[in-house]
């Protein structure tokens, strides 16, 4: 399967235990939970005093999505003909093999020693900055949170904010060592400080460097153009100082028109960082012509598979609308108790819950659609509509269906199928299991250690209520 030979989310359980035990990160994922979700609250509010209303465009921006999805092959080929219209070239990758083939072919024939780059989750699927390095060519990354990511020789834990997981001390420490100077004491007033270090290196790779790489948030049909939707600077230096920009993208990212492409501005930026708009969009068109004073002398688009295509017309066709806002993570207790690396691949949170088992295979996924409360946060907040707990059902489902999952879990699963289907013995059972809860909390409302499923007490204690079944609870209050 694509992307197998690079994922660990088959190791989720374990890594989850690890993560919830590093102190360090624990305290960094508190301090940044409270600011995406309110942060987009008032984004989204705002809406209304501008006139328009949040469930609407989220219907709006669904049905642009869907309609690409429903002759996805006819707006392809629409983008591919005005892409090389305007005189970019047009590639295709069926995986992450072949990204990393035609990338390192296009540098090849233009001398590039050097590629800067910004944030594109396809480089992530495809390690591309490995096979860049064995190639000869340096890859540096200049979005600042995936520039901390690279020094510690990670991947980015969060889709929008890769460095989510670091303390103000950890980044100091990076900086020290690879900057060649003494660590400093840091505190968030030094912020500002940090950044302008980071960008008085980068300026340098802006500078010297042949090549830029980025995604791209969206795929114009109508103009063959890339929006690019980012909150630095670095965006721009990449896709205008190197004599070659290379924009590597999946094929469901395309939008028929500049029109919807407005339409899905009004929830992206919103939903991802609560503002009205980003610092900087960029419509990038084409190649450098005669007269402009900046721009690439050679664009590449990198049209990429790698699992999408499967998906469309299956029961999980609805994920390809994923407009990587990173609202379904913000607002999932599982993701903030956990971080992004706990999920093991490129996409954390409930949309990694569905993405990696469909992308790399669900046998090697198998925890990842159980990594959920069924809160339904993610589904609410999604802008484009995903109802995400239903395809991690699915997904549950079908391992069940393909007995992937424990013998004793699909042996208890059926069993307890076979009580529910019985409302009379169901109640009885609930009834018992009740009294037998109340009596292992021993009076205190909470169980210590769970006999039956130790693996549920075994990090957290077990909150029990008060000995009665919803329905006894609900008789005595009538006859009250």
């Amino acid at each position: 399967m694509t992307g197998a030979k690079h994922s660990q989310a088959m190791f989720f359980q374990a890594r989850a235990g690890a993560k919830v035990r590093d102190k360090v990160l624990q305290q960094a994922l508190q301090k940044a939970k409270p600011l995406f979700v309110g942060k987009r609250a008032k984004g989204i509010a705002a809406l209304a005093e501008d006139g328009l209303e949040f469930e609407a465009l989220r219907l709006a921006s669904e049905e642009i999505r869907n309609r690409v999805l429903r002759d996805l092959d006819v707006w392809l080929d629409i983008f591919e003909e005005r892409a090389r219209a305007s005189g970019a070239e047009v590639l295709w990758a069926r995986d992450g093999d072949e990204i990393c083939d035609l990338v390192i072919d296009v540098a090849r024939r233009h001398g590039v020693t050097k590629a800067i780059k910004s944030k594109s989750m396809l480089s992530e699927e495809a390690h591309l900055n490995e096979a860049l390095a064995a190639a000869g060519i340096r890859p540096v990354e200049t979005d600042l949170g995936e520039y901390i990511v690279q020094l510690a020789g990670e991947t980015p834990s969060h889709i929008i904010a890769p460095a989510v997981h670091k303390t103000i001390g950890e980044v100091e420490a990076l900086f020290a060592k690879e900057h060649g100077r003494p660590v400093e004491a840091r505190s968030s007033v030094d912020i500002p400080a940090m950044a302008r270090e980071a960008r008085g290196v980068l300026r340098q790779h802006f500078l010297s460097a042949e090549m830029g790489i980025t995604g791209a948030n969206f795929l114009i049909a109508e103009s063959g153009t890339a929006a690019l939707v980012t909150n630095e600077g670095n965006g721009r230096m990449v896709t205008t100082l190197p004599k070659v920009h290379v924009v590597i993208t999946g094929i469901e990212k395309i939008v028929p028109t500049l029109q919807d492409f407005a339409t899905l501005m009004r929830l992206l930026p919103r939903s991802a960082t609560g503002q009205t708009i980003s610092n900087y969009v960029s419509l990038l068109t084409g190649t450098k012509q005669p007269g402009d004073s900046d721009g690439p002398e050679k664009t590449v688009f990198i049209l990429v598979d790698n699992g999408r295509a499967a998906l469309l017309g299956s029961p999980y066709q609805d994920m390809l609308r994923c407009i990587r806002c990173g609202a379904c993570m913000n607002h999932c207790p599982v993701y903030f108790s956990l971080g992004g690396h706990a999920y093991g691949w490129v996409y954390p949170g409930p949309m990694g819950s569905v993405l990696t088992p469909l992308y790399t295979g669900i046998e090697n996924a198998l925890d990842l659609p159980h990594a959920s409360t069924g809160c339904n946060q993610c589904g609410v907040v999604c802008p484009v509509r995903i109802p995400l707990p239903e395809l991690m059902r699915r997904l549950r489902e079908e391992q069940n269906e393909r007995g992937l999952r424990p013998w004793s879990e699909r042996l208890a699963l059926k069993a307890w199928a076979w009580v529910a289907g019985r409302p009379a013995l169901y109640s009885w059972v609930a009834r018992r299991a009740a009294r037998y809860l109340d009596w292992l909390a021993e009076g205190s409302g909470r169980i210590r250690i769970f006999g039956l499923a130790p693996a549920w007490t075994a990090g957290r204690d077990l909150p029990v209520a008060s000995g009665r079944t919803f329905h006894e609870l609900y008789a005595a209050r009538k006859r009250v």
